[in-house]
């Protein structure tokens, strides 16, 4: 809707001119003048004794041009995904449409510009001949703050070539005062307002910490006692590092025999229901995802016949399929819609979520929707140009060019984020889900490298994002991501559950002077107290089970030190947002003589407002540690207890171990766990009764 109009001129207006011709007709002789009166009483007579068969009123003119531009949104607000429509139709004095030169169109916001995507202030517009328009879009910044902006579209004018009413011209002149000549330029202005929105984030309680299962379903399992057992084994697990939450990834499009009517693998869907009721029976919420677009193996012979993510050789032209699916395949859109549905309907799943919600290297089949919506620069002869040389060319400017021209690589990247977000709104809308939902995202540069957007995602209507803070090549590039993040995230806005991957590769096999383990919590810990400046973040998330259970991966560390580690990230999530009546802190010594005993500190503060029963601190079974002096149960951790810790106050337990031996493969480091559990009480907020009951500290000593 067009909000206002108006002329801007050199020198002098519209309305100058109006007058200088009124002066002229003033110099007509008087004997004209009443010739031209006598004229107009004698039609007035003749259409006074008419007047009872012709009643009809004059009508004004509909089809007269009152001005020669406006614009126009769809509709009066977006979110920040949203890719903003514009049309401006702009015309001549005579009402025909003019198509020789775009107008000027911007954005501003409280009367200022407001800085662009990509290189331009100005949108990019194109022409339709069938509307007799010219259209373009506006792609809001990324992260732009929410409020009122105006599209302004402006276009040079012959104001000699128009009549204008009064109201039109804005200022203010005495009526007898003698104007110069046009001189200098003259603009049509029209002004458009919209808004921009943020969805404001679901409320969920503080303190969700995941534990995932990524692999297939498989009947028997092992637990982290090394016990053998069915597949609940894996909730043993979850319970031993005090997760709240299972994921499990339901939905792959894996194996043969898929179809488009039924594009993920059996085994994992049938499994759901029996795993959601196993967690619920425990206490435990339960979720489930989708592999979004991407498909396994990598060849995709014998795959459902999506239309594919396109690649392309910047050296030789030549294109190859990757086994991700395109983000234009609408079939891929209805199969995830109807994952959502199911999963919706399924009383034993608590929450649903999507991985790989992105496109993959490549993705070039999607050129021509790019290039048309998006404000880049594109080289002249462009619409002559083959299909294929323009995918090569965009691939040069994409994967060759990018730190050259980081402007059209940035641009590529929203465009990717905002498709991703708008295929998510159609599918929580298609599938009516309201349970929570999730989807992992990529972290460098906060996910937008990749073509994600926290932010797009929550307004699309993503209750959480869930980093993930693993395949990262070292501790450098690791700050690098907690800066990214620091620096683009606002209090308030998204709920962020980060996550790091049980993985001694992907965590640069640190031995020394940081084992793997270590470095996974403090991942974790500080992505929670350092991705938004001012809130810890939502909940976290350790992935995962089948990988702590399978020490293919775990280097020298066993499953339970991975798990422990998470474990005690978890507590410190969860302490951050005091919902545990306890607070626990460790005091250990960095090094200590191998074989000898040292002394542990355990403080223990009731920060609750009644008393905490039958506390039991217990040192947690790892490789090459003895405690010395606890009870020692035959199939539990050894321990001691305190019967009573009145409110407000504070305990502190000294445990005696030692390290066992030396150990060449850990460079002689060994981890002090300790677990403490208490009894279950009717505590008062922000304490949550719902959450597993223990709280878990770590700390590597190094034996000399």
């Amino acid at each position: 809707m067009v909000d206002h109009q108006s002329v801007k001129i050199g020198y002098a207006s519209p309305r100058a001119q109006r007058r200088r011709s009124q002066a002229q007709r003033r110099s007509l002789c008087c004997c004209s003048l009443m010739v031209i009166i006598s004229l107009l009483i004698a039609i007035i007579a003749f259409r006074g004794v008419f007047s009872g068969i012709f009643s009809r009123k004059p009508a004004a003119d509909e089809n007269a041009v009152r001005f020669p531009l406006s614009v126009e949104t769809e509709r009066s607000w977006y979110y920040r995904y949203h890719l903003v429509p514009v049309e401006v139709k702009s015309v001549d004095p005579p009402g025909s449409p003019q198509s020789d030169e775009p107008p000027t169109v911007v954005v501003r916001r409280d009367g200022e510009l407001v800085r662009n995507l990509g290189p331009f202030k100005e949108l990019k517009l194109h022409y339709d001949p069938t509307r007799a328009l010219w259209l373009g879009y506006w792609p809001p910044p990324w992260n732009i703050e929410p409020g009122s902006y105006t599209l302004e579209a402006k276009s040079e004018i012959d104001p000699g070539e128009w009549e204008w009413d009064a109201s039109q011209d804005r200022r203010k002149r005495d009526s007898d005062e003698e104007e110069p000549e046009p001189e200098g330029s003259a603009w049509a202005v029209a002004n458009a307002p919209f808004e921009i929105k943020a969805r404001a984030r679901q409320t969920l309680e503080p303190g969700l910490c995941v534990a995932t299962w990524e692999f297939d379903f498989r009947e028997t399992f092992v637990g982290p006692d090394g016990s053998k057992g069915d597949w609940t084994k894996l909730y043993e697990w979850a319970e031993y590092m005090g997760a709240d939450t299972v994921w499990f990834r339901g939905g792959l499009t894996e194996g043969p025999g898929l179809t488009l009517e039924k594009p993920f693998k059996s085994i994992n869907l049938e499994a759901i229901p029996r795993m959601g009721a196993e967690a619920h029976r425990r206490g435990l919420k339960f979720g489930t995802w989708a592999v979004a677009y991407s498909t396994y193996p990598k060849s995709n012979a014998g795959k459902p016949e999506y239309n594919w993510a396109l690649d392309i050789s910047r050296s030789t032209g030549a294109t190859s399929d990757r086994p991700f699916v395109s983000l234009l395949d609408e079939r891929r859109v209805t199969a995830l819609t109807e994952f959502f549905r199911q999963m919706q309907a399924l009383e034993e799943v608590d929450m649903v979520g999507l991985d790989y919600m992105r496109s993959d290297r490549g993705g070039y089949e999607m050129v021509e929707k790019f290039t048309a919506e998006m404000p880049v620069e594109l080289p002249d002869g462009w619409g002559d140009w083959s299909e294929r040389r323009r995918q090569r060319y965009v691939a040069e400017k994409i994967e060759g060019e990018w730190q050259s021209d980081p402007k059209f690589y940035d641009c590529w990247n929203w465009w990717r984020a905002h498709t991703g977000a708008e295929i998510v709104r159609r599918i929580i809308d298609g599938s009516g889900v309201d349970k929570p939902t999730w989807i992992f995202v990529l972290t460098w540069l906060h996910g937008t490298q990749h073509g994600q957007d926290p932010l797009m995602f929550t307004d699309a209507g993503i209750s959480m994002l869930a980093p993930m803070l693993y395949q990262v090549t070292s501790r450098g590039m690791f700050d690098s991501v907690v800066e990214a993040w620091n620096g683009y995230l606002k209090p308030g806005q998204a709920n962020i559950v980060p996550g790091d991957q049980v993985d001694f590769n992907w965590h640069q096999k640190m031995v020394s002077p940081t084992p793997a383990t270590a470095e996974m919590h403090d991942r974790i810990v500080t992505a929670h107290q350092e991705f938004c400046p001012g809130e810890p973040l939502t909940g976290a998330f350790w992935h995962d089970i089948n990988r702590a259970a399978s020490p293919a991966n775990n280097g020298p560390y066993s499953g339970r030190e991975w798990a422990l580690a998470g474990a005690a990230a978890f507590s410190t999530v969860r302490d951050s947002w005091g919902v545990y009546p306890l607070r626990v802190k460790l005091e250990a010594p960095d090094t200590n003589t191998i074989a000898s005993t040292f002394t542990v500190t355990v403080n223990i503060e009731n920060l609750s407002k009644r008393d905490v029963k039958n506390i039991k601190v217990s040192v947690c079974d790892t490789p090459l540690i003895v405690p010395r002096g606890l009870t020692m149960p035959e199939d539990d951790e050894p321990f001691t207890q305190i019967k009573n810790l009145d409110a407000g106050t504070t305990v502190q337990k000294d445990l005696q171990i030692r390290i066992s031996k030396a150990s060449a493969e850990r460079a002689n480091r060994a981890m002090v766990a300790i677990r403490i559990t208490w009894d279950e009480a009717d505590f008062d907020e922000p304490v949550r009764n719902d959450l597993p009951r223990q709280i878990i500290v770590m700390k590597y000593v190094k034996g000399t």
